[in-house]
């Protein structure tokens, strides 16, 4: 079997909201078919580094971005070697940047659905967008509830491209009396006590106000309740301080354990566990569709205490405790019945192991999961000779071969169309902003990339466009700021690093100029101007270490460059490493003989050495 058939295709998760682990480790089921990637923000894969038991699990961390903590800065580039990508919902920025991704490298794309709202976030501008630009450009959709699916088909996608992923998880712990005591030892809790768990987010809407005040009522109402009622919070999110407050404020705080989610952690939570609280509450834009903490209490046989929705009527159906979402009265009534009703919960627990054995086994769901991916792998990308993405790309292939007025003349009737996609929209302001400057009209250039940046304000090269503008004009403290803007969406560009540092430069920030140099030429070796600039910044400084270290990986890569070995000569002579230089210049007398200038600095070279031995024979 040639290597090409051995190759299994590469599969990035992305992620920019903290997910469920458990919908992470259920692709260890796909790990012997697919080469899998998690791509996110590095306190996602911190978090997910703490939690996770898939093991070897691959993770590309990319830098926190604290203006919008859903953009993943550099992301477009990361998934240039990827044959499918998912993206985890369709309203966060790095949804956008998915879409921008493939138009350029042709991969799969894939949107992972559990909003169960059908036109989320209608009346934001910016994500109405973003949900457009995934429905018009994803190849499939994977959701693991018929609401999900019937949502969907609302905002008018084709039954035809949504495919169900039914959830699995590990039953990896057996839950035991004896395996409860030592749990509840580890947590500081007795045997004696009920146990209600809240696992996952801790975000208003997952209902914890009314599990606050049912806590209290159930306290107030049962006695036997009042002695023995605990409640486990596990799980992080930025409702931590206001419920922490409103338990302070009814008294029962002290009935709360807080448990920080981490691997051994969870499971002792989950061994501790006699009742699991689910309820979450339907918002404007949001309506949870996760299924996996329900799974996870169905396979462990966990009772649940959930309010009806659709995700918990097509997973447990009856097989639950039932309260009414917004009555805390009924949901003490539910933590009542929880604690008392030992038949009812042991024959709701039976039911529902059954069913997750099987419906939610292993096998069933490896199988269903390769099926899914290897026929969305399988759809070959086909690209229309006359649509707008070739067209688009025509004019990039027209402003790279300096074409510059045939790519202006068909960017203006590109821009009369309707229905323009707006990271096409926003692409074809910046190449005409780039023609218009390499014409020399800086003013039109410049209008040209704010329109590029007002349509899409998370392209760094729209700002690279407005940072080269301000150095030609010698304004170099706008080059700065629209350089450093540049860096902050794209960390690893080598032109918003080297733009940065001749911004520095021009600004007599000698130092900072020389380390912006530098981190270009890390990124790329091969950057001719960045390495040519960072020469004259470290004559000027009189400090060579940085631009040594460039030339001699550069050279590493073309060790036949005599020009740039004859600068790393000249550099080791200029620092007094006589022997060294000399080694260099003679490599390139080695291949030229008749280098006039290799000839001039080998006699230097030998006439300070001489007067080294002199000086020391005097000595």
């Amino acid at each position: 079997m040639s290597s090409q058939q051995m190759r299994r295709p590469k599969l990035a998760l992305v992620y920019g909201n903290l997910p469920t682990v458990e919908e992470i480790d259920q692709f260890r089921l796909l790990s012997d078919n697919f080469e899998i990637k998690v791509v996110a923000s590095e306190s996602i894969c911190g978090y997910l580094s703490q939690t996770s038991w898939f093991q070897d699990l691959e993770c590309v961390a990319l830098k926190d971005y604290d203006d919008n903590p859903g953009y993943l800065p550099g992301l477009e580039n990361i998934l240039v070697n990827f044959d499918i990508v998912v993206i985890k919902e369709r309203l966060g920025l790095y949804a956008y940047q998915a879409v921008k991704a493939k138009w350029r490298k042709r991969f799969h794309l894939i949107a992972w659905v559990d909003n169960l709202v059908p036109f989320p976030g209608s009346d934001v501008q910016q994500i109405q967008a973003i949900r457009g630009e995934v429905a018009n450009a994803a190849d499939a959709f994977i959701v693991q509830t018929t609401a999900a699916r019937q949502a969907l088909m609302l905002e008018g996608i084709d039954d035809a491209r949504i495919f169900t992923m039914r959830p699995w998880v590990d039953g990896r712990i057996q839950r035991s009396p004896k395996a409860r005591a030592e749990a509840l030892e580890k947590l500081g809790l007795a045997e004696s006590e009920f146990i209600v768990t809240h696992l996952g987010q801790v975000e208003w809407e997952e209902g914890l106000y009314d599990l606050a005040h049912g806590i209290r009522l159930a306290i107030n109402h049962d006695a036997s309740l009042a002695r023995r009622l605990r409640v486990i919070l596990c799980g992080i999110g930025s409702f931590a301080t206001e419920l922490r407050d409103r338990l302070v404020q009814l008294g029962v705080d002290q009935r709360v354990v807080y448990v920080a989610p981490e691997r051994v952690a969870i499971d002792n939570v989950l061994q501790a566990t006699d009742a699991l609280y689910v309820s979450a509450i339907s918002s404007r834009d949001r309506l949870e569709g996760d299924p996996y903490r329900i799974v996870t209490a169905m396979t462990l046989g966990i009772p649940v205490i959930a309010s009806r929705s659709p995700m918990i009527e097509e997973y447990l159906g009856k097989h639950r405790i039932d309260f009414c979402s917004g009555a805390p009265f009924s949901l003490a009534e539910a933590i009542q019945k929880a604690s008392t009703a030992r038949a009812i919960t042991n024959d709701i627990v039976k039911k529902n192991q059954a069913v997750a054995a099987r419906i939610h086994n292993s096998d069933k769901v490896a199988e269903e999961m390769n099926r899914v991916f290897t026929s969305v792998v399988a759809v070959p990308q086909i690209v229309g000779k006359g649509s707008i993405d070739t067209q688009v790309q025509e004019v990039e292939s027209k402003v790279q071969s300096k074409q510059y007025l045939a790519a202006i003349s068909l960017i203006e009737e590109l821009l009369g169309k309707d229905d323009l996609p707006v990271h096409h929209e926003a692409t074809l302001h910046r190449l005409i902003g780039d023609s218009f400057t390499k014409l020399g009209d800086l003013e039109s250039g410049k209008a040209a990339y704010i329109k590029s940046t007002l349509k899409d304000p998370y392209c760094a090269r729209g700002f690279i466009g407005l940072g080269t503008i301000a150095l030609l004009r010698n304004s170099y403290d706008l080059g700065v700021i629209n350089f450093q803007k540049a860096i902050s969406l794209s960390p690893d560009d080598e032109m918003a690093n080297l733009g940065l540092g001749l911004a520095f430069h021009g600004m007599g920030e000698l130092k900072e100029a020389a380390s912006w140099m530098a981190k270009s030429l890390e990124i790329n070796p091969d950057n001719a101007a960045a390495i040519f600039s960072l020469i004259k910044v470290a004559y000027e400084r009189d400090e060579f270490k940085e631009v040594e270290k460039a030339l001699v990986r550069y050279l590493e890569l073309h060790p036949l460059d005599l020009n740039m070995r004859f600068t790393l000569a000249g550099i080791l002579f200029k620092t007094g490493r006589l022997a060294e230089a000399s080694e260099a210049v003679g490599r390139i007398l080695a291949v030229n003989p008749q280098d006039e200038r290799a000839v001039a600095l080998a006699a230097q070279i030998s006439n300070n050495q001489k007067d080294v031995v002199v000086n020391f024979t005097r000595k």
